[in-house]
């Protein structure tokens, strides 16, 4: 006789009342890395995490510049950049601009800056090193001026200054960081009318619906299928003003979800 194989969560991250987890990305050492943002009091904070164990290594790390000794984008204008091995790179804003500022290498397990170039821009992360640039003024004029930088020491690469046609090669040939980091994202249902997401890992759907209430508000769950035997189901959020959509991920084997906008739920699909 055969038994309905039933899925269970590995681990379950609350990140605090007020709390809405903004970002997610995974060193390639295995380190997962989160930042939580709590809008009330602008203040963005980092928080890593063992995925096989669940264990915390920072749970609200504030992103300081050491040299400075001055909070990173005042401590809420912050965000990740880029991975590379252990190392998870955090840039700032500059101001009433779009564009960002700065590069700090972040020891997500440490939880301590290993170096920082906030004179400098990134532009994409190449197998050379991490393309950079910073902006000078010709004739009057701006223009970058584009360099690559050693990830683990910040140092610039011998070689001086790269030509904007040599940066614009690396920057096409860059992996993007899904490739960089493993992740699978969910592809929307092009006949739901954005009512579903999924993905298809041997056999086992993943899936996002989401629907709206009488009240209008949008309920968002989530729900892992084999072979058409329901093995797990849970609630994303409801009540919300809009879809969750990208609320999911999978990683080597496991999946990742946002619940209520403050829990990261861990699920081995194996």
């Amino acid at each position: 006789m055969s038994m309905t194989r039933i899925l269970k969560s590995r681990w379950i991250h609350d990140c605090g009342e007020g709390a809405v987890i903004w970002h997610l990305a995974f060193t390639p050492s295995g380190t997962l890395v989160g930042q939580k943002r709590f809008a009330e009091d602008r203040q963005a904070l980092f928080f890593t995490i063992d995925p096989l164990s669940g264990s915390v290594y920072v749970a609200g790390w504030v992103a300081v510049d050491p040299v400075q000794g001055a909070v990173i984008g005042e401590g809420w204008f912050a965000g990740i950049e880029t991975v590379h091995q252990q190392l998870v790179y955090i840039h700032s804003w500059q101001d009433a601009s779009p564009e960002h500022r700065g590069i700090w290498a972040f020891d997500p397990v440490k939880g301590e800056v290993r170096w920082s170039r906030p004179e400098f821009v990134f532009s994409a992360n190449t197998p050379g090193g991490l393309l950079v640039y910073r902006i000078v003024f010709f004739a009057g004029l701006p223009e970058r001026r584009y360099a690559l930088l050693d990830p683990l020491r910040g140092t610039l690469v011998e070689g001086g200054d790269i030509a904007a046609e040599e940066a614009l090669l690396l920057q096409r040939g860059a992996e993007t960081e899904e490739q960089r980091q493993g992740v699978l994202l969910p592809e929307m249902d092009p006949q739901s009318g954005g009512g579903r997401e999924w993905m298809l890992l041997e056999g086992i759907c993943v899936e996002g619906l989401h629907r709206t209430d009488r009240d209008g508000g949008w309920q968002s769950s989530l729900r892992i299928v084999e072979n058409g035997t329901l093995l797990y189901e849970d609630a994303m959020e409801s009540g919300s003003s809009k879809p969750l959509w990208n609320n999911f991920l999978v990683r080597g084997g496991d999946l990742y979800y946002i619940r209520n906008k403050r829990e990261l739920v861990c699920v081995p699909l194996r």
